[in-house]
């Protein structure tokens, strides 16, 4: 079976993500796994619909996002095989492409490319309001009574302004795209000698897609992109509410706001492991590392790290299946239907 580009960079994302899948359990070890998830009990479970409302906000979101008629349990699965990259990857982009090729053959290269543009703003914008609510929610509330011990302000502030300095490229993304345009970018950026080999007609008839798509978002389908919005606020305090939970089964009391706090700064945490070569070891350092700036035991900052992180397994590997699927069965039976309507055309002359 001779695999085209797309095909090709299916399959050496299966494979990647399938041999780090491999390493990352291999890593943890089965003894390790049994008695931290003997810690946990049957509670363990209770992650799973707790991730549901994420993944649910997560992929309901992406689908507001596409014009075209799409069935929302391809949206499901190819959102989930993008998340399983993303999560092996250092800066988790990597999934972004996944989905877009996955997806391209039922809505078309620039829908797939619109569509996940404006998502990935409308996350980064949401995730970015959650992490400056953290500091300022507990500068205006805190300190708790439920909490282990009080974190200082001067810590609480500076969280606050790393969120705000993290998040400046966000105001000129919006800006450039608002008042340069598409068209005007992708020109721009066709004159990079590596770029300039593509030939400048489909980039312009391309970026003109996705200018028309972003001006349909702006203007008819504007409640979607509220709407998009919300479900991803949604989603990123489901997350806070895993943290709260993981947290309060280990042992460890803290009230709402604090797991907040703790959302922002793993969120910064994950700016610096994106420039980290690898991910495994480096989130559970780092987590230990944050909680112990914060003044919390760090034992429980790797725990629950771990504990989240056996949950993501699960999901990784169902996402990396599907991937195997379209890579392997799918794209067989694509090219079966190719050669029958081939032959089809040469009876029918």
């Amino acid at each position: 079976m001779k695999l085209n580009k797309s095909q090709l960079f299916n399959f050496v994302v299966f494979s990647v993500g399938t041999a780090i899948i491999i390493s990352l359990i291999y890593r943890i070890g089965l003894t390790q796994t049994k008695d931290h998830l003997k810690t946990f009990g049957w509670s363990f479970l209770w992650l799973f619909p707790i991730y549901f409302i994420t993944m649910v906000g997560d992929t309901v979101s992406w689908r507001l996002l596409i014009r075209h008629p799409v069935s929302f349990f391809k949206i499901v699965m190819v959102a989930n095989s993008g998340t399983a990259i993303n999560a092996l990857t250092p800066s988790g982009d990597g999934g972004e492409f996944v989905k877009g090729n996955l997806i391209k053959d039922d809505i078309g290269g620039p829908e797939s490319v619109s569509s996940l543009l404006l998502w990935n703003f409308i996350y980064s914008v949401t995730k970015k309001i959650v992490l400056i609510a953290g500091p300022i929610l507990y500068l205006i509330f805190g300190p708790f009574e439920a909490d282990p011990q009080p974190i200082g302000t001067r810590l609480a502030w500076g969280f606050l302004i790393a969120g705000l300095a993290t998040s400046i490229h966000l105001p000129l993304f919006y800006i450039l795209i608002r008042y340069y345009g598409v068209e005007k970018t992708a020109n721009l950026i066709h004159k990079l000698p590596i770029i300039r080999r593509i030939d400048s007609g489909k980039v312009v008839d391309f970026s003109k897609k996705i200018d028309e798509a972003f001006t349909d978002f702006g203007t008819e389908y504007r409640g979607r992109l509220f709407l998009s919005g919300f479900l991803l606020l949604i989603a990123h305090l489901s997350v806070c509410f895993e943290i709260w939970y993981v947290l309060k089964i280990l042992g460890m009391e803290i009230h709402p706001i604090t797991s907040v706090f703790l959302f922002a700064g793993s969120a910064l945490l994950q700016t610096i492991v994106s420039f980290s070569p690898v991910e495994m070891g480096v989130t559970e350092a780092g987590s230990m590392g944050l909680y112990r700036i914060i003044g919390f035991d760090p034992v429980f900052g790797f725990m629950q790290e771990f504990i989240r992180r056996l949950r993501r397994l699960l999901f990784n590997f169902i996402g990396l299946v599907y991937l195997g699927y379209c890579t392997f069965i799918g794209s067989r039976n694509k090219n079966d239907n190719n050669k029958e309507t081939l032959s089809e055309t040469g009876e029918a002359s």
